[in-house]
């Protein structure tokens, strides 16, 4: 089962657990069954409900369209898990989006539009009063054989692109064709987290969302970001010993 799960993760991108613990920090234990938590600014693991005086949009009820986590990094959290606790809103809805199938529909459709994404840089930033974080990277990275292997897209960290007019302008069509394309509601798989559910997805493959909920419902998530390196090894040593590890 543990091979499948992670098997899952490796190639489609995620996998959802059902009948985790309903209790705090579980979201802890399921990391460390296939590698080590990846500590952040942000602790161990940080709370996804609404705050009285928000710092972040997850921290309020509104929509959140498809985005990167933590872009801002170098390198960038490959895992993220997401654990619910209680989720009893209206509305609060998750979704997925396959950003390599999205990059391969833009490369077939608008390959201008990929290429500039490939190859211009763009600065992600996050400041509070105890953190300053930048990475330079682009939208859509791929190996020296063309092959997408990472995207970055989250439109609340990007800094302003800068170069010449033609660049730029060149730069922000892209970037909106892409984002358009994202928004297809026909490329997001759309489910619900009961108590107990637990997603595990690739951060550098798959962009996550959530639909609007009802501040006054109760709705709680617990995350923590994890690697994928440790995920593939865990994964490797099942294969080698026969799913016995």
């Amino acid at each position: 089962m543990r091979e499948e799960v992670l098997e899952s993760v490796a190639r489609l991108g995620f996998a959802l657990l059902r009948g985790v613990p309903v209790r705090d920090r579980a979201v802890l234990d399921v990391a460390r069954t296939f590698g080590f938590v990846r500590e952040t600014n942000y602790g161990e693991l940080f709370e996804v409900r609404v705050e009285a005086a928000p710092t972040n949009l997850a921290f309020t009820g509104a929509g959140i369209a498809p985005h990167t986590d933590n872009p801002y990094r170098d390198p960038v959290p490959t895992l993220q898990l997401l654990h619910c606790l209680a989720n009893a809103a209206p509305g609060g809805d998750s979704g997925l989006v396959d950003g390599f199938h999205a990059a391969a529909l833009l490369r077939a459709e608008d390959p201008h539009a990929f290429a500039v994404l490939a190859r211009t840089p763009v600065e992600f930033v996050f400041a509070d009063a105890r953190t300053e974080l930048r990475a330079e990277r682009p939208l859509i990275d791929v190996d020296p054989l063309g092959r997408v292997r990472e995207i970055r897209f989250n439109n609340r960290s990007t800094g302003t692109v800068h170069g010449p007019a033609d660049a730029v302008d060149a730069f922000y069509a892209a970037y909106r064709s892409f984002g358009e394309l994202l928004l297809r509601p026909a490329l997001r798989l759309d489910f619900r987290l009961a108590p107990g559910d637990c997603v595990v997805f690739d951060n550098t493959r798959l962009l996550h969302a959530r639909t609007a909920f009802a501040e006054s419902g109760e709705r709680h998530l617990q995350g923590t970001y994890a690697d994928l390196d440790g995920l593939l090894s865990t994964l490797a040593v099942l294969r080698r010993e026969g799913g016995t590890a």
